[in-house]
Parts: structure tokens; C-alpha cells; sequence
């Protein structure tokens, strides 16, 4: 190894032969030591670095290392003048008059984003804080993360104001700079710097301000980004300021913002800047199911590309290189496929083993492994990638049996609507898109418990961005029937109110693929525990027969679960009348639970239960009541229960679902509406009479008959997500 790194070096000096460069560079000595240079010369095996007014010679034999990407962090001496921190707060404590219940006042902040003639960039960032109680005190620790090859991050100043006017500076030596947090699946070269500002307490005024320069870009004709104006905490001013050359065009959209939100053009010397700002403004208050924040607050997204031609142009080479069919993805696909029956079953097995054999690991360094990922056979032989490699891999793969895919980026919609106007990475995920049969749909295989041809709720109904073909698709919100949870109970009711239980489910989507996940991940006394569990939170008298679910390894068939338990005098008996309520049959809607919502609803998917329930009831008791029947059918829920008498047997029916994924906040009311009702309607019980004496028949039912009941839908807790 020592031998190639040392060739690799002499090449590379003898590249720099009589070339002067201008872009500076860390030299790293052979004693472990490293010089950083403004520019340098090599010549007759010396490397001449000029560093400030001083030359320095240096042998190629004392030279360990060249790096013209990383520099050194330097250590420069912070502003301490505070002089214009008083005037802010006046302006704080009167937003705090307005707010009262703040936990802390966004006094002002300012971000100013620049892209320099020589397509570097350089920004900075001002944030003013009044903390006004202790739950905020949280904001006098700072963090950023940058990439020491890329990037440089000098902290300007960091202090607090307390209320009785002295000011609390950061020094220097406090600063610290340390490996990001890379998690065990996230691997890459970003470090953090973080500080905590000394002496802030409640009353006082924190104020921060850092400049980031990107001195070696992936790429000098990009430059991209994106601002919000709103938080949950009150905004007394928020600015963004963009500057671009005057040569350059600078393209933008602006959400959420008022009709006239225009930005305040100023021609600058060398350069034109866009100024945006709003004040004043609200702080965001959570609803449930609201949509994520980028959806909802004033926004503005700026690029030097209106459209992704640039983009798409200097990565598809790149897809291109990565999208090889090579002998050993060949021999892999071959020998997965081997004896499938048709085509859907090659694809089903390809995808299985995406999704279990390739172990989920991101590591990031440059533009490629960002955007496009490693090549198919590097991922196959490592067996790891993270969701660009593997939706590489399974295209690839899925190319040898004919089928044409490709892997496009989405935004999850759970992290808000990605920006197609104009061209910015806003992409955080990648599936595979594939091309059958005149149709398209789509897989992912990040996932590791999804049945072909089901995917992960939060791919649904977003956006696929492809950059090998240019095109940009609709990844479509699949219908309830296809994200399906199907229950069936079969009830044995005694005359003393015991009740036993015979419990099924069986599910697809992704309900299947979480209750696969759960399965898979307990033993059989841990999950016969947690059915416990769950069945001693409706009476402490039960016994317990079956909890068992199929195999959640078994791909072949939707995953199933039962469960057999019985209530020991679980039915409520008042004199002649019995009372009874069907165990975790009751429904509940956190959403609709506010009077009127400023957002919109939003869930993760479209959703269908359906619930049988055969009641068998003792000879000795008459219905006395069956609650009646109630149809809802609006654009965004459809629900049916029936209840129906045969004999001495009820049976009930029972569909939900939620076709769509967002309820505007327009038809809140009529929605609210309709869910109070169904959860009334789940509330409702069954009362019997009991039979006068002279016409008792016999009790032949016993509670201690063996049942073979399904716990695993109505009794764990992931089912009650379900009945949501």
C-alpha cells in the first residue's frame, strides 16, 4: 500500500510540473505535520508553496500528501462589540406582550446567500433570540454541520444580553469542532461545530452569526436554495439576501406568502441582489395530521437553473456509468429467478432481495455517491447501499429479465411537497421506477417487509423525478383496497356475560409490511406476551389459547395473525339484562378533535378496514337492542355498519375507508362530522333481555370450550392504527 501511495503521489507531482495554481492546498509532511499554501510550484522535486509573503521549499521525499479539497479549520478572533444587541429588546418584549405563552421570541434573523463570480459561495447567518422561559434555554447550544473538504466555518460572534445589560461573550477556545453524528447505517465526511453560548438565562437576549464559505463546490455552475420565514416560535423580522453575478440569472418561487411578496432588486457593483423580507410574523401552532412545516410557512426556493436540462445532463452520464449489466449481477439475477413461474414472480424475488439481502448503509462523500449512488455490482458485492444503490440495483437487475426500470428520486410526503418549478436537489429518498406493459409503477426497496407489489406509504403520492429519461412522473396514491387491514371475530356469548373469542386478520400494504416487521422482530413468548398484555387491559379474568401469526419470512402469501382468548364474565349483566360491547371495536379520530383547524389534514396513505363479527348469543336471552344501521359516503371517507339478526346469531359488518390523503381545511366540518358519527356509532352496544324461566332453553355453551381466536389485529397495539 505504502508503494501505490507513493506512485500515486510521484504522478501526481510530476502533473504539477512548471503549473502554478491558484486555489490553495493542504500539504501534509511526512513527520505528520501539514502547511496550508495559497498556491504552490513544483519543480525539479520540489514543491515552492507560497504561504502569505513567505516562499517555502519543500522536497518531494518530505511531501506525504497534496490535498487541494480540505482545508484547516482556523481559529480567528470573534467580534465581542455589542452595540446594536440593546436596541432589539424593545422590539422583544413587546412581540412577548403579543405572545405571551412563547417560549421564545425569533427577534430577527438574516441570512445572506452569495455566489461568486469564480462559482464559489459564501453565506452568513444572524440569529437574535429572547428566551422567555427555561424551556427555551435549549437555544444557547448551537450546532452546524459542514464538509471539511468542501466547506469553511468561521463563527462570527455568539452571545447574550441579560436583562440587566451585561453581555456574556463565546471565546474562541469554546468552540468545538468534532465528527458529525453518523449514525451506524449514515457514514460521511461532514464534521460539527457547536458551541454553547456562556450565561444565558431567561429574559435575555441570544445572539449568534457564522459564515460558511464553500470553497471547492461539487460544481460551480450550481447554486441553489431555500429559506423559511416562520417557526413555532413568534417572528419579529426574517430577511433573505441572494446575490449573484450580473452575468448570471438568478430563478425563485416563493409558498405561502402574500399575493404582492415581490423581493426588492438592488444592481450592485459586481453583482445583483434580491432581497426578501416579512415580519410580524405568527408562530405555527401543531394541529394533528398537519402537514410538515416547508408546507404550510412563507418559503422562498432560489437556483441558477430554471430547469433540470443542466442537472439532468451532468448526472444521467454518471446513472449511465452505474447502470451497467455486468456478469455477476447476471449470474445473481439467474440464480434468483431460477424455476419462478412467469414474469411477476421473477420481479417479486428480485425485489425480495433487494429489500432483505442488501443491508441499508449510506455513505456519502461527492456529488455522485449524493445523487447517483454506486454502480449495481459494486452494491451486489458489498451488499449494502443505501436507497440510491439499491433502487440502482434492482433497475439493474431487473433489466436482465426485460423489464425496464430505473431508479428517480421523490420526495417522501411525510417531509413535504417537492419543488419541480425550477431546478433544486430537493429530492430525500430514491425508488425504482418500472416501465410493463404499457404501464408504470413504482417499488422500493429500501423497505425490508413490503410483498411485491406493495411499497412504502410515504413514496405514495408524490413525485419521480427521472433523470435518465428527463421526465418527471406522478407516483400514484394507490387505492384503500391496496393498504387493507380485513378482520373477522367469531364470538361465543355464555348467560353469565363470559365471552370468547375467535380472532383473524389478514392485511396488505402497509399494514402488512409493519405487521410483518413486528412479527418478525419478537420471539413467540414475546409476542404471546404482548397479546397478554393487550387482553389484560379488558379484564384481569381472561385465559388466553392461541396468539400466532404466520411466517413473516413467507412472501408468498399476505401475512395473517390469530388468536383465541376468553373474558371471563366479561359482558355487563344489570337484573334481567345483559349488556355487551364488541372488544376493540370502538373508534377514535384525534384529528377532527379541534373545533376548527388552520391546516389541512394530511395522512400517510389511502386506508380500508373491514371488520366481520359473528355473535353467538346464550339460548336464554333475547335482543332487546341492535344499534342501527349508518352509511357515510363523502370524497374522503366511506363507512358502512350493519347489524343484522339470524336466530341466535348477530351478524355485523363494518367498512372504513379513506380514499384520499389530504382534507383541505375548507370541508374540515362536513369531515368532522362524518367521523363523530362513526365513532359514535362505534360506541354503540348490544342490550339482551333475558328469557322468562318457563321458556329457558338449555345452555349447552360452556366458556371453557377450546377456541382458536386471531389476537393480533384487534389486540396489539399496531392494530389500532388500523381501526384509525
Amino acid at each position: 500500500m505504502k508503494t501505490i501511495l507513493k506512485t500515486s503521489l510521484m504522478c501526481f507531482l510530476c502533473f504539477l510540473t512548471l503549473v502554478h495554481t491558484a486555489n490553495s492546498a493542504v500539504i501534509t509532511l511526512s513527520d505528520g505535520s501539514s502547511r496550508e499554501a495559497e498556491s504552490l510550484i513544483y519543480n525539479d522535486d520540489k514543491l515552492t508553496l507560497q504561504i502569505g509573503s513567505e516562499s517555502v521549499v519543500i522536497a518531494r521525499t518530505d511531501i506525504k500528501n497534496i490535498s487541494f479539497s480540505g482545508r484547516q479549520q482556523k481559529s480567528e478572533k470573534m467580534a465581542t462589540d455589542s452595540a446594536d444587541l440593546q436596541a432589539f429588546m424593545p422590539r422583544a418584549l413587546e412581540l412577548l406582550k403579543k405572545y405571551p405563552d412563547a417560549q421564545s421570541i425569533l427577534v430577527s434573523e438574516e441570512g445572506n446567500f452569495q455566489h461568486r463570480a469564480d462559482g464559489t459561495n459564501l453565506s452568513r447567518y444572524r440569529s437574535i433570540s429572547y428566551i422567555a422561559k427555561e424551556e427555551a434555554l435549549w437555544e444557547a447550544e448551537v450546532s452546524m454541520s459542514f464538509d471539511p473538504n468542501r466547506e469553511r466555518v468561521r463563527v462570527l460572534h455568539a452571545r447574550c444580553l441579560l436583562p440587566d445589560g451585561t453581555v456574556h461573550n463565546l471565546q474562541p477556545e469554546q468552540i468545538k469542532i468534532s465528527k458529525g453524528t453518523s449514525g451506524s447505517v449514515f457514514f460521511d465526511q461532514y464534521q460539527e461545530l457547536s458551541f454553547t453560548i456562556p450565561e444565558v438565562a431567561v429574559g435575555s437576549l441570544v445572539d449568534y452569526c457564522y459564515e460558511t464559505e464553500e470553497y471547492n463546490p461539487f460544481d460551480r455552475n450550481l447554486f441553489q436554495g431555500r429559506n423559511y420565514f416562520q417557526w413555532s416560535s413568534p417572528v419579529g423580522e426574517s430577511i433573505l439576501r441572494v446575490s449573484v453575478p450580473h452575468e448570471k440569472q438568478l430563478h425563485f418561487v416563493a409558498y405561502n406568502c402574500p399575493p404582492d411578496f415581490k423581493p426588492e432588486k438592488i444592481e450592485a457593483v459586481d453583482s445583483v441582489v434580491y432581497t426578501w423580507k416579512l415580519t410580524d410574523l405568527p408562530p405555527v401552532v401543531s394541529e394533528p395530521y398537519m402537514p410538515p412545516y416547508r408546507d404550510i410557512v412563507p418559503s422562498v426556493y432560489y437556483s441558477l437553473h430554471k430547469d433540470f436540462t443542466y442537472v439532468h445532463n451532468k448526472l444521467r452520464p454518471m446513472f449511465e456509468k452505474r447502470f451497467e449489466l455486468t456478469d455477476m449481477v447476471k449470474k445473481k439475477v439467474d440464480e434468483l429467478i431460477e424455476g419462478a413461474r412467469d414474469l411477476n414472480e421473477k420481479i417479486a424475488r428480485l425485489y425480495l432481495f433487494c429489500q432483505k439481502e442488501i443491508r441499508y448503509i449510506s455513505i456519502k462523500g461527492n456529488l455522485a455517491s449524493n445523487q447517483v449512488g454506486h454502480a449495481a455490482e459494486e452494491t451486489l458485492k458489498n451488499r449494502y447501499g443505501d436507497c440510491t444503490d439499491k433502487g440502482m440495483l434492482l433497475a439493474t437487475m431487473l433489466k436482465h429479465i426485460g423489464v425496464e426500470a430505473y431508479p428517480v428520486g421523490i420526495r417522501t410526503n411525510d417531509s413535504g411537497k417537492a419543488v419541480r418549478e425550477i431546478s433544486i436537489f430537493d429530492d430525500n429518498h430514491c425508488i425504482t421506477e418500472v416501465h410493463l406493459d404499457g404501464r408504470i409503477f413504482y417499488l422500493d426497496s429500501t423497505a425490508t417487509d413490503y410483498r411485491y407489489p406493495f411499497f412504502r406509504s410515504d413514496d405514495h403520492d408524490t413525485i419521480a423525478d427521472n433523470t435518465m429519461l428527463g421526465t418527471r412522473n406522478q407516483v400514484p396514491l394507490p387505492p384503500p383496497e391496496d393498504n387493507a387491514m380485513h378482520v373477522t371475530r367469531n364470538i361465543q356469548l355464555a348467560a353469565d356475560g363470559t365471552t370468547r373469542i375467535e380472532f383473524e386478520s389478514t392485511q396488505n400494504g402497509t399494514s402488512e409490511a409493519s405487521f410483518r416487521e413486528s412479527a418478525r422482530n419478537l420471539k413467540p413468548e414475546e409476542y404471546e406476551k404482548q397479546i397478554r398484555q393487550s387482553v389484560s387491559a379488558l379484564t384481569a379474568d381472561y385465559s388466553l389459547e392461541i396468539a400466532t401469526h404466520s411466517d413473516p419470512l413467507d412472501f408468498t402469501a399476505p401475512f395473517k395473525s390469530r388468536s383465541a382468548y376468553t373474558l371471563n364474565r366479561f359482558a355487563t349483566k344489570s337484573g334481567r339484562y345483559m349488556i355487551f360491547s364488541i372488544p376493540y371495536f370502538e373508534l377514535s379520530f384525534p384529528e377532527v378533535s379541534l373545533e376548527k383547524r388552520h391546516y389541512d389534514i394530511q395522512y400517510s396513505t389511502s386506508r380500508l378496514r373491514t371488520d366481520k363479527v359473528e355473535v353467538k348469543l346464550p339460548a336464554s336471552f333475547n335482543v332487546k337492542f341492535l344499534p342501527p344501521a349508518l352509511r357515510i359516503q363523502s370524497a374522503y371517507v366511506e363507512f358502512e355498519i350493519i347489524y343484522d339478526q339470524q336466530g341466535d346469531t348477530i351478524n355485523i359488518t363494518r367498512k372504513l375507508a379513506f380514499p384520499r390523503r389530504m382534507v383541505p381545511t375548507a370541508d374540515y366540518q362536513t369531515f368532522k362530522s362524518d367521523l363523530e358519527k362513526i365513532a359514535h356509532a362505534s360506541k354503540q352496544k348490544i342490550f339482551l333481555e333475558e328469557k322468562p324461566v318457563s321458556v329457558t332453553a338449555t345452555d349447552n355453551q360452556t366458556a371453557s370450550e377450546p377456541v382458536a381466536i386471531d389476537t393480533a389485529s384487534s389486540t396489539e397495539p399496531a392494530s389500532h392504527e388500523g381501526d384509525r
